[in-house]
Parts: structure tokens; sequence; C-alpha cells
């Protein structure tokens, strides 16, 4: 009996394992991937890819840092520029004063650009999936 319950939650897992690492192919993809402090400011990288099966000609955000104690820190406005269909991009800002270690999260406040070929992409923020690999939370 063990041995077909513990089976049977191996193989549920196989299933269910894919399809929660599975990314959107509609999307556009935003990690926040490293936070380094550089003379006085944080430097945040992005990797953005660009999943959606036309190009986007300019992405812009607004973000909003938040320090240790969860009181608004600092404000930057963000361009990530253009991007080519399945596209992948680097792009480093530095945002605030002081140090990354001051930083407990970043908010991606607005959507302030959004454009692709054919005008403004209609609800561009639910095509945004957001993710963090650094100590900083980055979120929604």
């Amino acid at each position: 009996m063990k041995r077909h319950l513990i089976s049977s939650l191996i193989l549920a897992a196989n299933l269910v394992a894919p399809a929660a690492f599975a990314q959107s192919p509609d999307a556009i993809t935003i990690q926040l991937n490293t936070a380094e402090t550089a003379g006085d400011a944080c430097r945040l990288t992005f990797v953005i890819r660009n999943q959606m099966s036309s190009p986007v000609d300019a992405l812009g955000l607004d973000l909003v840092m938040f320090d240790q104690s969860e009181g608004v820190s600092g404000y930057a406005a963000v361009d990530f520029g253009a991007m080519p269909s399945g596209k992948t991009v680097v792009r480093q800002y530095d945002v605030g004063k002081g140090a990354c270690s001051d930083i407990s999260r970043v908010l991606l406040n607005e959507v302030r650009a959004c454009q692709v070929a054919s005008g403004p992409l209609p609800d561009c923020l639910s095509k945004l999936q957001i993710t963090s690999r650094s100590e900083i939370d980055f979120i929604l």
C-alpha cells in the first residue's frame, strides 16, 4: 500500500512540476536578477524576455523602493526599450541613494509605456510575469 501511494505521489509530482514552471507563451518575463551597491546608489540588473509573438517597441515601468522598515525610500522610472519577439535583454539601473541592503522590496507600481507595432498593448500588466533571484523582493 505504501509503495503504491509513493509511486502515485511521484507520478503526480512529475505531471504537475512542468506545468508549475511553464511560462506563458504570450508574456513578457522580468526578473530582478542582481542588486549591487555601486558608489552611492543601488544598481539593479533586470533580465527581460519578450515571449510574445510580436515585437515590443517600448516598455517602461515605474518602480518604488521600500526600505527595511517598509517605508517608501525611492522611486525610479525605467525604460527597457524595444525587444524583438523571442529576445532576451539585460538592463541595469541605479535606483535610490544608499546601499542595496537598505532596500527590502521593489514594487512594480505602474506600466507607463507598453507599445507594440499596432499601438499601446491593452492590459499590458497582465502580460508581465515578474520574479526575483535577488535578496530584494520584486512585487506587483
